[in-house]
């Protein structure tokens, strides 16, 4: 008799006037829920996980949910649902945990497994599932908690947007990440989309910045400007070369309410390139 023999969806009630909704946990035959479900707030996710806590707070992290499982076979099961305010927020702290060499999985919005895990995103939610003593059947457990999982969060999901923005050529493979705070080490310089390249044996990397409008990028590179101490104090929609005593040269352009760029890339001409194919797809997308 195989380990999981079909799936029954049911919901799992999360007491307390703050939960944004129920989530609705899976329920395997052969698998047993060991305990009530864990819930932790912001104040109290560091006694979950008291190391890396504040990483997931600075992606703004709101509630975690905990379920264990246990099988008749003594194989063992825990569904990790991390809630984030947005979904850029959830992309943000998922993509800093995926190894960039991690097989992929189509569960979620995006997500990948090795041995013993499955972690996924699916709109405000990541979620990671571990498992133990499941044998020659780990991978089909962890993909049947996962699609079980991903099909009682209630979301469409789909990455965000941005990430469509970065040209494909010379791209690294799960090098896309979210930044919600202190991009290049500068506090203003937050909500940033940065992916990794490699062309002709030189490595850098781009970036977009999503902010609010056109005024808060007026704003945000006019302190960049002042913080790099450079001869132009009033910036302006357009292309913009910054001499960064920390990065070297970076290139820049301001247009609505994205900044987009280039760091770690000494040539000007294929900084160019890349920016222009860029403003290209974002009119494309539109």
């Amino acid at each position: 008799m195989q380990l999981v023999l079909g799936l029954l969806l049911a919901a799992v009630s999360i007491a307390g006037p703050a939960a944004a909704q129920e989530v609705r946990f899976p329920r395997l035959d052969g698998w047993r829920l060991t305990a009530e479900v864990q819930r932790f707030l912001p104040k109290t996710l560091y006694e979950y996980i008291n190391g890396a806590a504040d990483l997931y707070l600075a992606c703004d992290f709101e509630e975690l949910w905990v379920a264990e499982y246990a099988s008749d076979r003594k194989g063992s099961v825990v569904v990790e649902v991390y809630r984030h305010r947005t979904p850029r927020d959830a992309f943000g702290i998922y993509s800093q945990e995926r190894p960039a060499e991690a097989p992929p999985v189509p569960v979620g919005s995006q997500g990948y497994a090795d041995t013993n895990l499955l972690n996924f995103v699916a709109g405000p939610y990541y979620v990671k599932i571990s498992s133990s003593g499941t044998g020659a059947a780990d991978r089909e457990v962890l993909m049947r908690f996962g699609s079980a999982t991903a099909s009682g969060l209630g979301t469409d999901g789909g990455l965000p947007p941005e990430l469509q923005l970065f040209p494909a050529e010379g791209k690294r493979a799960n090098s896309e990440k979210y930044l919600t705070r202190n991009f290049l080490g500068y506090p203003f310089f937050n909500a940033v989309f940065t992916a990794e390249y490699e062309r002709a044996g030189r490595r850098f990397r781009l970036f977009i910045l999503a902010a609010r409008d056109a005024a808060e990028c007026r704003e945000l590179l006019g302190r960049y400007l002042r913080q790099t101490k450079a001869p132009e104090q009033d910036p302006k929609e357009g292309r913009l070369r910054v001499r960064d005593p920390h990065h070297g040269a970076v290139e820049l352009s301001w247009q609505g309410r994205y900044i987009w760029g280039s760091v770690d890339l000494a040539d000007p001409d294929l900084s160019a390139g890349y920016l222009a194919r860029i403003e290209a797809l974002m009119k494309e997308v539109r």
